[in-house]
């Protein structure tokens, strides 16, 4: 008798905290979707590095952390977007104006020259906060196919077959 009240128990305790977790996430997302609604931008914007141009300081695999900010000086640096639109983040070596518009030079801290394109301004991105290394790898892993299935699928399958075997246990000691 006791067993039974203990694995009843066990099981709404579960299903309260089931649902807890999901009402939570729930008004979490509903939250992050109101501010983003409201055009609040988050301070901070990560990126995953994909090449070695800025070894050693930056290395490939690290996840930065940049922020937009008013101004940026020589040496900083930067994360922007080139003419085809990909996200770059080298150090600026130059800053010159043009037509009245501030433009950037660059230059990856491995690469041997300057960047051949001029950056402007409105391109940038913003300036490199903080490096966290290495967890890029795991980040770019758990967003793949196999990540997703090793993290997400396999995990939810095991707890979903324990449960389903923990509730048959309690149907089939009911019936006895």
């Amino acid at each position: 008798m006791r067993s039974r009240r203990k694995q009843k128990l066990s099981f709404s305790k579960i299903l309260l905290t089931t649902v807890w977790v999901i009402l939570g996430v729930g008004i979490v997302l509903l939250i992050f979707r109101l501010v983003l609604k409201s055009g609040f931008q988050p301070p901070l914007a990560s990126y995953v590095v994909q090449s070695g141009s800025m070894e050693p300081s930056i290395m490939t695999g690290d996840i930065i952390l940049i922020r937009p900010e008013m101004q940026y000086s020589l040496n900083d640096v930067i994360t922007f977007r080139d003419q085809k639109k990909r996200v770059i983040t080298h150090r600026i070596t130059d800053v010159q104006a043009q037509s009245g518009k501030t433009i950037f030079l660059t230059k990856g801290d491995a690469n041997r020259s300057i960047d051949i394109e001029f950056v402007p301004l409105e391109n940038v991105v913003g300036k490199v906060q903080f490096v966290v290394p290495k967890l890029g790898f795991f980040v770019s892993f758990a967003k793949s196919t196999a990540g997703i299935i090793l993290l997400v699928i396999v995990p939810a399958t095991i707890i979903v077959s324990d449960e389903l075997g923990s509730l048959r246990s309690s149907l089939g000691k009911k019936r006895v």
